[in-house]
């Protein structure tokens, strides 16, 4: 099956963005292309997967990015605005003490993981000096952060998992009592096989009251005829009941 047909216009685009200093995941993100042909293209021309030396910024591009964040207040929708990696933006806007909506929650690891990821370093290169998993690694360079059980994008949207639960668990089974309720699987739970559990008991006495004999009762519990006596004389039941 072919893969899909980039354009021109979109291939110098890519390399515009790569050009000022992009990533090569952002910059094919940017202009609709997949990563795998982003990067068969930089091969074809002979270029690297990670610039010799990062990008320097001039005071006016600078000033440009605060100037549209304070009138977009997303770091990542001014970062593709202006073609300039979403990491180098952020950089500069926690450098500077702004905190978007984006990040309301200062993390020193992301923070820092970031300023690698500005200076040039590959993400797993950035992950692996602040001893950070693949995942969150991925979800930084994103512009995603990670709260608890959920996480925030770069559009502002929140998503929230759901309390986990386990399969096949269900709700204990309880009776009032004299003092309070009383979980019957605890009381009904056999604890040696020579013994009877509760149910068994009940059972036992109610055959026993029908007039059933005690081989009669230990053929319909299951059990042997001499645990029957045994569970008889024990608890004394009496046969006048």
């Amino acid at each position: 099956m072919a893969g899909p047909k980039y354009t021109k216009k979109q291939k110098e685009q890519f390399f515009d963005l790569i050009d000022k200093g992009g990533t090569v995941r952002a910059a094919a993100r940017s202009v609709g292309v997949h990563p795998g042909a982003a990067y068969t293209w930089l091969r074809n021309a002979g270029l690297t997967m990670q610039r010799a030396t990062p990008r320097i910024y001039t005071d006016a591009e600078k000033a440009e990015f605060f100037r549209l964040l304070e009138e977009r207040k997303n770091v990542s929708a001014v970062a593709r605005e202006l073609g300039f990696p979403r990491v180098t933006c952020y950089a500069w806007a926690h450098k500077a003490g702004i905190f978007t909506s984006e990040a309301r929650r200062v993390n020193p690891r992301r923070e820092e993981f970031l300023r690698l990821r500005a200076e040039g370093l590959t993400r797993a290169q950035a992950a692996a000096r602040v001893n950070a998993d693949k995942r969150s690694a991925i979800d930084w360079d994103k512009g995603i952060t990670i709260i608890h059980r959920g996480r925030i994008y770069p559009d502002g949207r929140i998503v929230r998992y759901p309390e986990p639960t386990l399969k096949g668990m269900t709700p204990p089974r309880t009776s009032r009592a004299i003092g309070g309720r009383v979980d019957l699987d605890r009381v009904e739970k056999v604890i040696d096989a020579r013994y009877l559990s509760l149910v068994e008991r009940e059972q036992l006495r109610d055959l026993r009251r029908a007039g059933r004999s005690m081989r009669q009762v230990a053929a319909e519990l299951g059990r042997s005829p001499s645990t029957i006596s045994r569970e008889l004389r024990r608890n004394t039941v009496s046969n006048r009941e």
